[in-house]
């Protein structure tokens, strides 16, 4: 019998950290765009006090169910079963012009991973289907598996993986969906295994960069990413805080650059001697380098050691 959604353990990473960087007072307006179980909303609460407000996005059905159990102490919450590529959207709707802080914990929760039938995990012999919400109606990983052409896969193993066999692997998968469709977690990560040389001293399993790149692929993650940081930024007050924990280079990489984008007077070519863009800097980075957690925080919680938390404050 499986894991039960009240069962699982989940440890919000950089917990302090998030808050320093914040750095909410008492009646604030907040929001945390990745709810999740609601381990950092509740951080986010307690500084606030009740006077405060706090808006909560979780496009997962079940993690949203839990994490209303878990703050059903607090009344001061908002919960938005949406994706947070339409905080606008929702901030207008309520009427609610201007915030202090915002959260984006891009990692995946526990519950991903550990319970059935997600496939998220290749440790496990799920269905191929990697959507946050079963809500959705788009593709699933089965889909993009079965359907896509062997350049399509390449493309995507090598750009939202990084995987550098990805064009060997792809051929494989395209021999094997042939002879009868690939539907499970346990198939995919064992063909990949086959065909991908394992060094004795890798520290990650052969299936990881496909399996982060199906996932990718299947949520439109960096697009989505992409879509929302200009609306954060405009959605701050003046001195109000951008914080956002990035897992893979991708992520970090499209963070680092909307943020030193936003930081910058000036956006002209190098080649122009006299500045003449009239760009204004909107935000000033608080994080020089991505801030990590400490090796007692990796030693406590394996997950949190790829996590990469960038910070920035509304002029």
């Amino acid at each position: 019998m499986g894991l039960t959604q009240d069962k699982i353990h989940h440890i919000s990473v950089l917990r302090q950290l998030v808050q320093k960087y914040l750095n909410l007072s008492k009646s604030d307006i907040a929001v945390d765009c990745t709810l999740g179980l609601g381990g950092h909303s509740q951080d986010i609460l307690e500084k606030i006090g009740p006077k405060g407000l706090l808006i909560a996005f979780e496009q997962d059905e079940q993690n949203l169910k839990t994490s209303k159990n878990n703050l059903t102490n607090y009344k001061n919450v908002v919960f938005i079963h949406q994706n947070f590529e339409f905080l606008a959207n929702e901030l207008k709707k309520r009427k609610i012009k201007q915030v202090n802080g915002i959260l984006l914990d891009l990692g995946l929760c526990s519950s991903h991973f550990e319970l059935e039938n997600r496939g998220f995990s290749f440790q496990k012999n799920d269905s191929l289907d990697m959507r946050f919400s079963k809500e959705l109606t788009c593709k699933t990983a089965a889909d993009i598996i079965n359907k896509y052409s062997v350049q399509e896969l390449t493309d995507i193993f090598r750009e939202y993986g990084e995987e550098k066999f990805a064009y060997r692997i792809a051929c494989a998968i395209n021999i094997n969906r042939k002879i009868a469709p690939i539907q499970t977690t346990g198939e995919l990560a064992k063909l990949i295994e086959e065909v991908v040389p394992r060094s004795r001293h890798e520290r990650i399993h052969p299936a990881t960069k496909v399996f982060q790149a199906l996932r990718i692929e299947v949520n439109q993650e960096l697009e989505t990413l992409k879509n929302v940081l200009p609306q954060a930024t405009a959605a701050l007050a003046p001195q109000g805080r951008l914080v956002i924990i990035s897992y893979h280079s991708l992520e970090d990489r499209i963070v680092k650059h909307f943020l030193k984008f936003q930081a910058r007077a000036c956006i002209c070519p190098p080649h122009i001697l006299i500045c003449n863009c009239e760009h204004e800097p909107t935000l000033t980075i608080l994080t020089k380098k991505p801030v990590r957690p400490s090796k007692a925080e990796i030693h406590a919680n394996p997950r949190s050691r790829s996590a990469l938390l960038r910070a920035a404050e509304k002029l």
